[in-house]
């Protein structure tokens, strides 16, 4: 079992190769997928991503800030899903998350931080992921995001 400081030094390396993609300047990007869990499937618990290719550099690493995303909720009637924008900022520097949106189902603005943990990479024909949990989240959900190098 990797110690609280294994998983720190992995958690960094990974958010140094999304820094350093987006840095050389030669690629075309960055795409994510985030899934929310609650204990509200048909609520609150959503499904999402989109393109996080905007990168600001600043610090050791720099941000990555997603457009054009959405995400979808379940309808609890087995109807078409509830689609709706999303926001996200990842500031790679601190391994922290900060995202937006507004719940079609309970009308109601919605803001999330979160802290990243890198779970880890897999290579698939599209390209390579890196796929990290929410160590903590200041809503109290679950949440995975995959980011694919493109």
């Amino acid at each position: 079992m990797a110690t609280e400081h294994q998983e720190q030094q992995a958690t960094n390396q990974a958010l140094d190769v999304l820094a350093n993609w987006m840095k050389n300047g030669s690629h075309e990007g960055i795409s994510f997928e985030v899934s929310r869990l609650t204990d509200d499937l048909f609520t609150d618990s959503f499904l999402g991503g989109g393109d996080a290719s905007k990168f600001t550099p600043s610090g050791h690493r720099g941000t990555l800030t997603s457009q054009l995303s959405n995400a979808n909720i379940l309808d609890s009637n087995g109807g078409v899903p509830h689609k709706f924008p999303i926001q996200f900022t990842f500031d790679l520097n601190a391994g922290k998350g900060a995202g937006n949106w507004n719940n079609p189902v309970t009308a109601q603005a919605e803001t999330v931080s979160v802290t990243l943990a890198f779970f880890k990479s897999a290579t698939r024909p599209e390209g390579k992921y890196y796929i990290f949990f929410s160590d903590a989240s200041s809503d109290k959900a679950g949440y995975t995001f995959s980011f694919l190098l493109l």
